[in-house]
């Protein structure tokens, strides 16, 4: 009877642990990318998102000719966000992950905007904030002329799971 008692406690003590483990771990998880735009403008976006941790570098797909995908971004030290438009016109946003350091919500949010004849793209990490400036997509024989960038050209039109 004593064991089928310490057994019963151990459980439930064991059990509170790993609601609090789970609870706390919850509080501190990244919000997904979201991608906000005109749906004509948007279906023909592709978005991936480098993430820099401690522990290396992964890309992952965030967007893609209209669909969004979910991906782990918890203890990402920085972001390098690759945005294409029809594989034609592209540019890269780049900042450090600071969301846990500065109060406010974290959303991380990507509105792509048409103005006039051109195709801009900018990044809001808190809700509290006024996000990045617009930055304009230019197309690919100027944007990827530089030889360093041209290798990176796959990251801005692959799928990355």
């Amino acid at each position: 009877m004593k064991i089928r008692i310490m057994l019963n406690s151990i459980i439930k003590k064991g059990s509170v642990l790993i609601l609090a483990i789970l609870a706390i771990s919850c509080m501190y998880k990244e919000p997904n990318f979201t991608i906000k735009g005109d749906a004509a403008l948007i279906k023909n976006i592709k978005v991936n998102v480098e993430m820099m941790r401690d522990g290396g570098t992964k890309l992952a797909t965030a967007y893609y000719n209209g669909n969004s995908y979910t991906f782990d971004n918890t203890n990402v030290l920085r972001y390098k966000i690759y945005v294409s438009y029809q594989d034609k016109y592209f540019n890269t946003i780049e900042m450090d992950n600071l969301h846990s350091k500065i109060k406010g919500k974290s959303i991380n949010e990507i509105t792509i905007r048409k103005k006039g004849s051109k195709i801009t793209v900018s990044y809001k990490g808190i809700e509290e904030s006024s996000g990045s400036a617009d930055k304009e997509l230019i197309a690919d024989k100027v944007f990827f002329e530089a030889e360093d960038i041209k290798k990176e050209k796959e990251k801005f039109t692959g799928f990355y799971k």
